[in-house]
């Protein structure tokens, strides 16, 4: 018996590739060769654009939202999102002082020298992008080994008088975030204000956490050519330290606490007023003056882990705390140029500039708090045990220029010199001795 197949009665049809072109979006980029007074030609960048990375931006995780970044080290130093802690090369990440770090270009180091921790804690959410220069390549910036970190607001909607955008997160954790921005372009005037809180109760316990910032943006634009932004933002957050661990109790269990009543509370106010102008299509002149304000309070039972904070059986009551206040008053001052001309018919480009800092680090520690368990920088009448001014003056300038050799050959040199004096005077009181004594130090730095 012969069997046929039979021919399938489905009609069928052959379609042609079909070949899509397009840019692909990548969330790291690099900066420009040039933009505005900055030159960033022949240095080692990268630019995270944060509206559109896959990242948890509501508790602003760094090891998500740096993952791209070759090199970056991150220390999650509390878990909250309230502080980023990375470096590079090999650096120290505490509290990120070992870069240049700035706000829309505005400096948030407490200082240069002594103390140059960033405490100032912006939403992740009103990040447009970050700006990223390594090492000596931002030394137009300041003597911070790892290098420049810039955080770029978002800009103004120009489109309308005003606009609202509300981000809202809620997560694991009893994790509560709120973001609620205005702006809009008024005549000559354009503006951009966010209100932000979140609160969390942390993995650990005793580990809770409450953080709220503030931001106002006014720019005025009188022309095309020339245009003023003052700005003020303020970051505030109150840490419940749950204390440290052995290892034997990390062990046993890593969400344990061994403190009840440890505190860390900045609350840091980032002002700043800036001029752009541009001369002509060659010549670019900015002039950016700015200042970091606020506290660095902690009240802590600062003892080894294994030294229980415990109520006393005699007087019925905890041991006194530790209180630490740190007042910043930082100032700094910064006037940059940009001009492009062309040699034997190739495009150059020099930038200059000259920046004034000035800082008077107030820092109280060692004062007896009280025996409560809330946050509470009371201290006993005696004061504080130690007492100290640290006063830093900084003057550098710096210039760079872009050569064009050939038309695929570039060399940029550059120079930086840095002239400063630091100032320290402690004011220790010896209360068994019933006593004083004043000491004062002077520190003379100059590096080119």
């Amino acid at each position: 018996m012969e069997l046929r197949a039979q021919q399938d009665s489905i009609p069928h049809k052959q379609l042609q590739e079909v070949i899509i072109k397009g840019k692909r979006f990548s969330d790291i980029t690099r900066l420009p060769d040039q933009q505005g007074t900055h030159a960033w030609v022949g240095k080692k960048s990268e630019v995270i654009n944060v509206e559109n990375i896959n990242a948890n931006i509501a508790e602003k995780t760094p090891r998500q939202i740096f993952a791209k970044i070759p090199g970056v080290f991150v220390y999650d130093m509390d878990g909250s999102g309230n502080q980023t802690n990375i470096s590079t090369r090999g650096l120290d990440p505490h509290r990120g002082w070992e870069f240049n770090i700035r706000r829309n270009g505005s400096m948030t180091n407490s200082d240069i020298y002594g103390y140059p921790a960033s405490h100032y804690s912006m939403p992740m959410e009103a990040v447009s992008r970050i700006e990223m220069v390594r090492g000596t390549g931002a030394l137009q910036y300041g003597a911070q080994f790892g290098g420049m970190l810039n955080y770029v607001t978002k800009e103004p909607d120009t489109t309308k008088a005003i606009g609202f955008e509300s981000i809202n997160s809620i997560g694991s954790f009893g994790l509560l975030s709120t973001y609620n921005a205005i702006s809009g372009k008024v005549g000559k005037f354009e503006y951009y204000a966010y209100y932000t809180r979140r609160v969390s109760d942390g993995y650990r316990d005793n580990g809770d956490t409450k953080y709220d910032a503030q931001s106002v943006m006014i720019r005025y634009s009188p022309s095309d050519r020339l245009r003023f932004t003052a700005e003020l933002s303020r970051s505030n957050y109150i840490y419940h330290i749950p204390g440290p661990l052995t290892d034997s109790m990390f062990n046993a269990n890593p969400k344990m606490s061994t403190r009840a009543r440890n505190y860390f509370n900045p609350d840091i106010y980032v002002p700043s007023l800036k001029m752009e102008w541009t001369i002509d299509p060659k010549t670019s002149l900015s002039w950016n003056t700015s200042a970091v304000l606020g506290y660095r309070n902690s009240v802590q039972f600062d003892k080894p882990a294994n030294v229980v904070d415990a109520i006393n059986p005699i007087s019925l009551q905890y041991a006194p705390r530790q209180v630490d206040i740190d007042n910043f008053n930082s100032y700094t001052s910064e006037l940059r140029f940009a001009h492009s001309y062309k040699l034997f018919d190739l495009g150059n480009t020099m930038v200059g500039g000259i920046q004034y800092f000035n800082n008077d680090l107030h820092r109280q520690q060692l004062g007896v708090g009280t025996t409560g368990s809330n946050f509470d920088l009371t201290v006993s009448p005696a004061g504080f045990a130690r007492d100290m001014h640290f006063k830093t003056q900084n003057v550098a300038v710096f210039a760079e220029n872009k050569i064009q050799l050939l038309q695929n050959l570039i060399v940029s040199p550059g120079v930086r010199f840095e002239s400063g004096q630091s100032d320290v005077t402690e004011l220790s009181v010896i209360m068994m001795q019933g006593r004083c004594r004043t000491r004062s130090a002077t520190i003379i730095r100059s590096s080119e």
